[in-house]
């Protein structure tokens, strides 16, 4: 025989003869898991206590006052958009009329108005109110 080969039977051996005592080390290592009743809990199953309850209530207001004031945004920007279509319109009907003069620096607060109106507008749009 090989030196290879009587390698190989004498780690064999080894695992043959410690597998046993692994065995039965790793067995009782190993706690066995509580028996399944079909029941909850008690924790899982429990009536929500006064933190709870406040908690609750919080966030139920919380998604209400959300509420009112995301109306109340979509409000405010449809009033604003509907003062800026007619600002627009008046001012695009004042620009015609001057065909090739000038445009007379009246007109043209008029235009820092309407931009300011528009950007207030674009801002309102994109902000979100949170709600904890």
């Amino acid at each position: 025989m090989t030196m290879q080969k009587l390698r190989w039977i004498g780690r064999s051996l080894l695992v043959l003869l410690l597998t046993p005592a692994v065995l039965e080390r790793a067995q009782n290592s190993i706690s066995a898991p509580p028996p399944r009743t079909g029941l909850l809990l008690p924790e899982a199953n429990r009536p929500p206590d006064k933190n709870d309850q406040m908690l609750m209530k919080q966030k139920g207001l919380g998604a209400r006052n959300f509420d009112a004031l995301n109306a109340l945004r979509r409000k405010q920007i449809s009033d604003d958009s509907v003062k800026l279509l007619i600002l627009a319109n008046d001012l695009k009907k004042k620009v015609d009329a001057l065909g090739s003069q000038p445009v007379p620096p009246e007109l043209l607060r008029e235009a820092a108005v309407i931009e300011l109106l528009a950007r207030d507008v674009q801002t309102r749009m994109t902000v979100m109110v949170g709600s904890d």
